[in-house]
């Protein structure tokens, strides 16, 4: 009697796509088992000044920022490892309260004093040098992010992989092209992230340009923020375009292009904190940049997502 139940079980276990397959084993899965692995170092570094660990769990995060969905935002765990971008200014005033706060608990902080982002105030912004309670705020937020990001590991590992890899079988995605539609709404989130959020609001306008709303500049991260989600961004559009090699030749084509141009920009003064959008020579630069990210954008919906099956009209904010 057990072969057929095996067979039964068949389905779920052996015929997901291959896309699906690929991105969980190759990208998704080892990238947030490095970013667990990144956070406990940080956490276990117990030291006032962990710049080095910081960058590192930095780094990790951005590899997997745009997957925004299932165990990532489950009980707001992205914003508990990353509150960005934040349009009140909220970061300082939340880390005040917890340097207040005795006993210490970051478990009561809100998600703007948690995090990153809150660790890069902490390491970087003169105003936080001097606060006698700033180490121990910093390794309580060490703690705290070791904390979400094994919860969001472990939920990957033991149960979300397993759905999607079970398209068509579960209810959280009911066809194997709902599996598809995620990662491809997650690829083209987090290429519009990029172009509207990482280079727009550092752009500002041309009368006004802000170049003091640039993510992470005060550790100098804005453009590397940048460079890391492209490269990431890039695996996972190579991944969906593994079936058609000129989609892929195309696909590759415009990320080196932007990555390209990325680097040749962190070489000059004000590149790597994005500062140089204050100039007009500059902010061109930045501009042709962006432009580069919109043209990832077009091939994306014009050659990869009818690869894909995805109707012309998908939203990539709403899945519609």
């Amino acid at each position: 009697m057990r072969l057929p139940i095996i067979l039964a079980l068949m389905p779920t276990l052996a015929f997901a796509d291959p896309r699906v397959d690929a991105a969980l084993d190759t990208h998704i899965l080892p990238a947030f088992e490095q970013l667990s692995m990144a956070t406990k170092v940080l956490a276990d570094a117990q030291t006032c000044a962990p710049h080095a660990e910081w960058q590192d769990v930095t780094q990790a995060w951005l590899a997997v920022s745009h997957l925004r969905f299932g165990p990532t935002e489950a009980d707001n765990r992205a914003f508990g490892l990353a509150f960005w971008p934040d349009p009140r200014g909220a970061p300082p005033k939340a880390l005040r309260t917890l340097l207040e706060q005795d006993p210490l608990d970051v478990s009561t902080a809100s998600i703007a004093g948690r995090g990153v982002y809150a660790l890069e105030f902490l390491l970087y912004d003169p105003a936080f040098v001097d606060d006698p309670r700033r180490c121990d705020v910093i390794k309580a937020l060490a703690e705290d992010a070791r904390t979400t990001a094994d919860e969001i590991n472990l939920d990957w590992q033991d149960r979300y992989a397993d759905l999607m890899r079970g398209a068509g079988h579960n209810d959280t995605y009911q066809s194997e092209a709902e599996a598809v539609q995620e990662l491809y709404k997650a690829l083209l989130t987090g290429l519009q992230f990029a172009s509207d959020t990482r280079l727009g609001r550092p752009l500002g306008t041309f009368e006004r340009p802000r170049p003091k709303r640039a993510e992470m500049r005060r550790s100098e991260r804005s453009l590397a923020n940048l460079e890391t989600s492209l490269i990431s961004l890039r695996t996972l559009a190579s991944i969906l375009a593994q079936s058609d090699t000129n989609v892929q030749a195309a696909v590759d084509e415009t990320f080196a292009r932007a990555l390209s141009r990325a680097q040749n920009i962190s070489t000059l003064t004000g590149g790597a904190d994005l500062s140089l959008v204050s100039d007009p020579i500059g902010r061109l630069k930045v501009e042709i940049l962006q432009q580069d990210i919109d043209h990832i954008r077009e091939v994306i919906t014009t050659q990869l997502g009818p690869l894909l099956g995805v109707d012309a009209g998908f939203n990539a904010l709403d899945g519609d």
